[in-house]
């Protein structure tokens, strides 16, 4: 799949206003000159220039925006595709309900099924990798994630 260079740098330009106007609203310290958008906004311009770069290098070329590849003719290629956005909507939709450690049981299981179609090495491995990831982020790290209805 080929995506035009115009369509990029409309993104970029997108972007880059999006955090130009953000970092304004960003807090200034008392007593400093610069202060928590100065970053934002100095990295914006510079998305800004590239963007409107991208977007006029080539606009007298009649190109299609996007042109799709072979393997776009396949639906089981793009199935596997469409698994990893929809695992991210499962896990923004039931997170908080079922808890990190079943949500990610879940959406891993399906993907290794889905993939390799073998359902009971995709809970194993799934299983143990969403305890381990569990164990590693909120005992080791101390990063809160998502408790649940294990309560964990």
């Amino acid at each position: 799949m080929k995506i035009s260079d115009k369509v990029f740098g409309a993104v970029l330009i997108v972007f880059s206003l999006a955090v130009l106007v953000h970092s304004r609203s960003l807090p200034v310290l008392p007593g400093y000159k610069y202060g928590a958008g100065f970053f934002p906004a100095f990295t914006a311009v510079f998305l800004l220039g590239s963007g409107l770069t991208l977007f006029f290098r080539n606009f007298r070329v009649k190109t299609a925006l996007v042109q799709l590849g072979e393997w776009t003719r396949s639906r089981a290629l793009v199935a596997n595709i469409c698994v990893i956005p929809l695992n991210l909507v499962f896990y923004m939709i039931f997170a908080n309900l079922l808890g990190f450690v079943l949500t990610a049981t879940v959406m891993t299981t399906f993907t290794i099924w889905w993939l390799r179609r073998k359902l009971l090495s995709s809970f194993v491995v799934a299983a143990s990798t969403a305890v381990l990831t569990y164990v590693f982020f909120a005992k080791i790290m101390l990063v809160p994630l998502p408790a649940g209805i294990l309560g964990l």
